[in-house]
């Protein structure tokens, strides 16, 4: 059985102390700051559901400061919130996505109490990419509404499907962003040039947005994929304003990953693209 000695009561739910390395903790649990004073041992782990060890002080100190704004009914539904995650999905790393999950779900709970709402502009992109975070937040978010008597948007589900999405699949929030970004631009240089909407909600779709998810991290990575010289230039010749888009969207990518990309990747980023005309001529002889 661990010792802690108690450092800080943060409510009544939650307290810092130090383990017996010294290290300082978070410890989680119902009832477990009631009546806690700076100092005092405690042993009874009957009454912890969760350590969490952060390890930048700046880290312990930014949940520090959201857990002290934060009412007890709140907190306590975050970390409730937490356990839905985890128990979903034992892949999710605990540490890093309590700081962030957090911090997202107080400060938009209070701004929607004050009836302020973001748009999420990447809501489907994260649905199609992250269909098991996206289902993981669902639960989530009907479990904050519950609790909550509040009316978290749709929005906030894809908000926390890339929380979710960023710490099991060991990606910074900021690649998950940016890869959503980039299959938005990508959508709009060929709504433009093709001149048609593509439709959001179709399988071609969901293969697009996959081939960009993988055709980053391969970028990424340095690995290159080889394509016969007679295939591709048989596409330039067939297919010039499919590959002409292919080639908006590649330079695209290029300032964004600052990478190279090799002629192999216009091969099959046209491929996709021209499935989309011939979706679209469909949908017109319908």
């Amino acid at each position: 059985m661990s010792n802690y000695v108690i450092e800080k009561t943060l409510n009544n739910n939650v307290i810092i102390c130090t383990d017996e390395d010294h290290h300082e903790v978070v410890l989680i649990g119902r009832g477990i700051g009631f009546n806690k004073k700076r100092g005092m041992k405690l042993s009874d782990s009957a009454m912890i559901d969760k350590v969490y060890k952060l390890e930048q002080k700046k880290e312990q100190d930014h949940y520090k400061a959201l857990v002290e704004i934060a009412d007890d009914k709140v907190l306590q539904t975050i970390i409730e919130a937490m356990d839905i995650i985890t128990h979903a999905d034992h892949s999710v790393a605990d540490e890093d996505l309590m700081v962030a999950l957090t911090d997202h779900i107080i400060f938009a709970y209070k701004r929607i109490q004050q009836q302020q709402f973001i748009k999420n502009p990447f809501l489907i992109e994260t649905k199609q990419l992250y269909s098991e975070s996206y289902a993981i937040a669902e639960r989530v978010i009907e479990h904050l509404n519950r609790l909550l008597d509040i009316d978290f948007p749709e929005d906030e589900i894809g908000f926390i499907a890339l929380h979710i999405a960023s710490s099991k699949d060991d990606l910074s929030l900021h690649e998950v962003r940016l890869t959503n970004e980039i299959i938005n631009k990508s959508v709009l240089i060929m709504e433009h040039d093709l001149k048609c909407r593509i439709d959001t909600a179709s399988i071609q779709y969901q293969r697009f947005i996959r081939h960009i998810q993988f055709l980053i991290r391969r970028l990424q990575k340095g690995e290159v994929i080889q394509v016969k010289d007679e295939f591709g230039n048989m596409l330039k010749a067939h297919y010039p304003l499919c590959y002409n888009i292919a080639v908006k969207i590649i330079k695209m990518m290029q300032q964004h990953l600052d990478v190279d990309v090799y002629e192999a990747e216009l091969i099959y980023l046209t491929l996709h693209i021209y499935h989309f005309t011939q979706q679209n001529e469909e949908n017109m002889h319908v």
